[in-house]
């Protein structure tokens, strides 16, 4: 079994020297949608590219007789995520988040305690999302301006840092009363990531954890748990689905006769992002059990 510390460690650290380097230069708001970019092309998207390898690991946890059976599901849950976006972004919105909170929380809470608790798995990653949008509220209102009933509450009397303080305070809450080994630790690890937040534009704050705090840890830990001699050589084997992923994403960008929200970019980007967590998160959900 490979431990998820002597990978979480090292790429939160340089994650973190980033998120300085960025906030100290004053980059990210002329930078960000091509940090955004970069990062999803060479960590986010790849670390989801090798879950049909993932998948067959471990027999206790296989879930698939082989990977004609693999790749059905797989698809299916996919094209069923874009038909509940097509027939109500509400409904696509919601299942996004609730399954993005259980996900983010899962891989959170490595090296603090296992993931057996889905109660837990699923307050900490509410909790980063939650900071992630309360700490860029503004920004998140134009995104969803074509959501009403959030785009036109008025927060323009509530000053940013009472974001911060309120997102800091609930994660607080949340932690003292959870069943969780050094709880300082993950609360300072955490409080630090809601700064970097607070600091740094939507789009950026997203690529810094998802790229870091998320994507890298589990890419390390995939290749390890793979057994290949070099990191390049198991990096090629993400390339022929990031490439059909991005191909995937044109696709439907250029073809989907309205139904989607192409006058939105972002939007739509993070509509595509959520098609391909939803089947990722069941092979995650195995894969990274009891590290």
């Amino acid at each position: 079994m490979i431990s998820s510390k002597n990978y979480l460690i090292p790429s939160k650290i340089f994650g973190l020297i980033v998120s300085l380097s960025i906030i100290f230069f004053g980059i990210e708001s002329s930078y960000s949608s091509l940090f955004f970019l970069f990062i999803m092309l060479t960590i986010g998207i790849p670390h989801g590219s090798i879950d049909h390898l993932i998948a067959f690991i471990n027999p206790q946890t296989r879930r698939f007789q082989n990977k004609f059976y693999f790749f059905i599901s797989y698809i299916s849950l996919i094209f069923f995520n874009i038909f509940l976006w097509i027939i109500s972004p509400y409904l696509g919105l919601f299942i996004f988040l609730i399954i993005s909170c259980y996900h983010f929380g899962e891989t959170q809470v490595l090296g603090y305690a296992t993931t057996d608790n889905k109660f837990l798995n699923f307050v900490l990653g509410a909790n980063i999302l939650l900071s992630l949008f309360l700490n860029n509220i503004f920004e998140l209102q134009e995104i969803l301006y074509s959501f009403s009933f959030f785009s036109n509450i008025d927060l323009s009397s509530l000053d940013k840092i009472f974001f911060l303080l309120l997102s800091i305070s609930i994660l607080m809450v949340s932690i003292i009363y959870s069943d969780v080994e050094r709880k300082i630790i993950l609360y300072a690890e955490m409080s630090i990531m809601y700064l970097i937040f607070f600091h740094t534009d939507l789009l950026t704050s997203f690529s810094l954890f998802f790229g870091f705090s998320h994507s890298l840890p589990m890419l390390l830990i995939e290749f390890k748990e793979m057994k290949e001699k070099s990191f390049i050589m198991f990096y090629f084997k993400t390339l022929p689905f990031t490439f059909l992923s991005i191909l995937f994403g044109i696709i439907i960008y250029y073809f989907n006769s309205d139904l989607l929200t192409t006058d939105n970019l972002i939007l739509f980007i993070f509509i595509i992002i959520s098609s391909l967590t939803l089947p990722h998160v069941f092979i995650m959900k195995d894969f990274i059990k009891n590290k």
